[in-house]
Order: structure tokens, then C-alpha cells, then sequence
């Protein structure tokens, strides 16, 4: 007499079983994976611009955003400016190493990274350049105040209240700035910085190869594979890159953050001296004419 198989050794229940208990739990956890754990990505942030309260914010929102998104693994600053104001430049610096404190962030100059913007840098894990980019001019510009006067008409509760202070007492906080410019930049680049104050506090601008060997670049490679080292920095090898910019502040031409195009950059209006100015203290680069 033939045995009749068992309900628990049903060929067909085995299979149902592996169904619902391995595969179908299987294909559910491959369809959220990348929905609740995305796939890593490295932001690139983009400063092509001098370094004022626009320009300062649109790179704080952006570094705010990357700290914030937990696919964002590491941060690539794609660096053109000449610099510009002196708070502004020292708020960028403090982000970046805010920013840094929680993942990987390296910078890379295109054509130029001068005075403020290259204090912004300093903050980075690493710094890389072109051969031929322009990096330095570490220093300081500004205004002094005018002649001390007496307005018989004009009422202070202070001798210099009219005035912010003596022309000498303006010389001591341009002096102090300066030093905070180097102390960063000191910080930033440790054992690998080449240069004493006194030679970087000529404020010359050097090109990419006289950086490196000056330690205050890492360097000298091609964006893309800056972006690999900040992958590397991170610990993923496996990663998207995504412009945070479209990102942060969305796109009128570009509806997908991955078609964004940064607008082109003005190398002549970059390069050029800088016109009616507010008073106060610069990190920027001004280049004056050989006969001065």
C-alpha cells in the first residue's frame, strides 16, 4: 500500500515556505535598501565668486545641508575667488571645520584661491590645485580711518565715536588680523607647511607647483579625482556625486539636481582689483601695477 506524503514534507508547502520566509522578504529588503539606507554621496560645493554675505551664505546653507543629509559622506570645495571680506572669509573657515569635524572636506582650487578664499581652504582635510592655479596672497586690506576733527555741531559720547578709532589703533587690528590668517593656516596645514610667517606674510601669489612645494596645497590633480579622494577619506567606494547647490537652493533651467551646470566662470572679472569697497578689513587679492 502506497504511503501518502506528509503535510509538513509537501514539496509544495516547502516551496511556498521558502517563498514568504527567504525570498519575499529578500526582494522586499533589496526594493527599501536604497530608500531607507541611500546610496553615499559625495556633495560638491562651488565658490566662484568674491566672498560676501551672498556668496558667504549660499556656501553655509550648502555645508548645512551636507552635515544634514545623511548620504552625504564627504564634501568637495571647487574653489575661484579672489577672497573678500574678512568676517565672512574667518565664518566660511569655521564652518568648513565645523563641517570637517563630522566628515571629510577637500578642497581644490580651478584658477584661483586667494587671501579669504584661501583661509576658507585651510579649514579643508586636504588641498589640491592645478599647476598653474593661483593660491596665497595671504594678508589683509583695508581702509583707515580719516583725520581725527571737531564738529561743534556733531554731539559723541566718546572721542572716536565719529571716527572708530586712531589710524595707529586701525594698523594694530590689520596686524591682528593677519595673525589670525596665519595661525589658521598654520593649524590647517601642520607638518606639511613649508613656509615660515615671514615669508607668507609678503602675500605673494604662487602658482600651483610653488604651493605644493611650499606645503600649502596636497597636490596637484584633476577634479574628478579629488572627488575619489574625498570618497577615500570617507570610506565608500562605491558613490554618487551630487552638485549641492541645485540641491539647497533648487534651479529654474535645471529641474534634476544630476543635469545641474555651475554657470561659467568670468577669469578677467576674478583677476580684476577691486572697485568701491565698503570700509573694513579684506582677505582679498588685489594686484597692483608692476611701476608701483
Amino acid at each position: 500500500m502506497a504511503e501518502t506524503s506528509s503535510p509538513e514534507r509537501s514539496p509544495l508547502r516547502l516551496i511556498l515556505t521558502a517563498l514568504f520566509v527567504v525570498i519575499l522578504p529578500l526582494a522586499i529588503g533589496l526594493y527599501a535598501a536604497p530608500r531607507i539606507v541611500p546610496r553615499p554621496q559625495v556633495g560638491v560645493i562651488r565658490l566662484n565668486y568674491e566672498i560676501f554675505g551672498q556668496s558667504a551664505y549660499e556656501i553655509t546653507e550648502q555645508l548645512a545641508y551636507a552635515r544634514h543629509d545623511p548620504a552625504i559622506k564627504a564634501v568637495v570645495l571647487v574653489i575661484n575667488s579672489p577672497g573678500g571680506s574678512a568676517a565672512y572669509s574667518e565664518e566660511l573657515y569655521l564652518d568648513v571645520l565645523n563641517t570637517r569635524s563630522e566628515m571629510p572636506v577637500v578642497a581644490t582650487v580651478d584658477l584661483l584661491a586667494a587671501s579669504g578664499a584661501y583661509y576658507m581652504a585651510a579649514a579643508a582635510d586636504e588641498i589640491y590645485a592645478k599647476p598653474t592655479s593661483g593660491v596665497g596672497s595671504i594678508g589683509v586690506i583695508a581702509s583707515l580711518p580719516g583725520a581725527v576733527y571737531i564738529e561743534e555741531e556733531l554731539l559723541t559720547t566718546g572721542p572716536y565715536k565719529a571716527f572708530g578709532g586712531t589710524r595707529d589703533g586701525s594698523v594694530r587690528q590689520i596686524e591682528r588680523a593677519k595673525f589670525a590668517f596665519l595661525e589658521a593656516i598654520r593649524n590647517g596645514r601642520g607638518d606639511r607647511l613649508k613656509a615660515d610667517d615671514d615669508f607668507l606674510s609678503r602675500a605673494e601669489i604662487f602658482t600651483g607647483v610653488q604651493a605644493l612645494e611650499l606645503g600649502l596645497i596636497d597636490g596637484l590633480i584633476a577634479n574628478e579625482e579629488v572627488e575619489r579622494r574625498a570618497a577615500e577619506l570617507a570610506g565608500v567606494s562605491s558613490y554618487d556625486v551630487v552638485e549641492l547647490y541645485p540641491l539647497v537652493f533648487g534651479d529654474e533651467t535645471q529641474t534634476a539636481a544630476y543635469n545641474y551646470q555651475p554657470p561659467p566662470i568670468d577669469a578677467q572679472k576674478l583677476w580684476a582689483p577691486p572697485v568701491n569697497l565698503p570700509p573694513g578689513m579684506y582677505y582679498r587679492l588685489v594686484e597692483l601695477p608692476a611701476n608701483r
